[in-house]
């Protein structure tokens, strides 16, 4: 039985996570940055646009443990503010 295609988007977010975080399974700030640029580069254009300080601003919202690392479930609540996002553009609405 192969994969359904949402099956393969959440295997290629698992990817995406361990592609940038430690041996301890978390990923630092220039992780998180890396990470955006290479997989979110129109998000995150759009939103230093908006604001220039915004990957420093989004690290520490969305580092709910305050351990200036992102574990997994920090790494999929940004997945899902990127995908609100485009949900919301797709709707036309302002970033």
């Amino acid at each position: 039985m192969s994969n359904t295609e949402a099956e393969k988007m959440l295997i290629s977010l698992l990817k995406i996570y361990h592609d940038h975080a430690s041996e301890s399974d978390v990923m630092d700030k220039s992780g998180l940055t890396k990470m955006m640029k290479e997989n979110f580069p129109t998000f995150l254009l759009v939103c230093e646009k908006e604001n220039p300080d915004f990957l420093e601003k989004f690290f520490k919202q969305e580092d709910t443990d305050g351990d200036q690392k992102i574990n997994f479930p920090e790494f999929m609540s940004i997945v899902a503010a990127v995908t609100t996002e485009f949900h919301n553009q797709s709707h036309e609405q302002k970033p």
